[in-house]
């Protein structure tokens, strides 16, 4: 992966700049600092996904995933009371909310996030350097559509779990936790392309801001590791 933040920024439009993401990532975020675009990223991730999302639900077994999902509940009246409140549409609307609201109001935190820090070692990092860096990092996920498509197409009987959706997390690649599993939204959401994400927001902090790269790790990994050592400790608990 092209770490290389030097490039002629004056000819790349968001369009190549999107592109280049996936193979030149340094060119591409030096194309962006001055142009940075984040509806490109932002608008495709929330089309990308609603779509994928609204087709699962609307192929996917509900009484079979429903099962999955409160497998983990032993309390078999609590159990049937969870499912009470569940269908196909709420499973939709729920779905629709995650990729047009969620999305941005993620980007949005990782902005604010990246407005406070960065201003320690680079003065004019806005909110919007932020967000645009958490949106175009974010690129990668795009290729979730195509496989998410293929793992629809390939099901049987709409008994597809959502976290098939995405085959190339750690859960599905080593460890194959059930979805009731208190381990197993933890290890999906690791996975090739979320650590790919991880990887262009160094690179992408360390050319906007313009700063070393073991500054720009020290950054982006700092709420990595508080987050998922405190989402660990707490399936730990669950599983216990």
């Amino acid at each position: 992966m092209e770490l290389s933040t030097s490039a002629n920024t004056g000819n790349t439009s968001p369009f190549a700049a999107l592109i280049a993401m996936f193979y030149e990532p340094g060119k591409a975020f030096a194309a962006l600092r001055q142009r940075r675009a984040a509806w490109l990223p932002l608008l495709l991730l929330m089309l990308c996904s609603a779509g994928l999302l609204l087709w699962y639900f609307k192929i996917v077994d509900v009484d079979w995933l429903l099962d999955q999902m409160f497998a983990g509940i032993k309390d078999a009246a609590q159990r049937e009371k969870s499912r009470a409140v569940m269908s196909r549409q709420v499973l939709m609307v729920s779905g629709m909310a995650q990729a047009l609201v969620g999305l941005p109001v993620m980007f949005a935190l990782v902005g604010v996030y990246f407005m406070f820090i960065g201003k320690i070692y680079a003065k004019e990092f806005t909110f919007g350097a932020g967000f645009a860096l958490a949106a175009w990092a974010s690129v990668p996920a795009l290729l979730t559509l195509p496989l998410g498509a293929i793992q629809i197409l390939l099901s049987s009987g709409g008994q597809l779990g959502i976290y098939e959706l995405n085959p190339l997390s750690l859960n599905t690649l080593l460890f194959h936790r059930p979805m009731g599993d208190p381990m197993a939204s933890l290890l999906e959401s690791v996975n090739v392309i979320s650590i790919w994400s991880a990887v262009l927001m160094v690179i992408g902090f360390q050319s906007w801001a313009r700063v070393a790269r073991a500054v720009a790790l020290k950054v982006v990994l700092i709420p990595y590791v508080i987050i998922y050592g405190a989402w660990l400790a707490f399936a730990l608990s669950k599983a216990a």
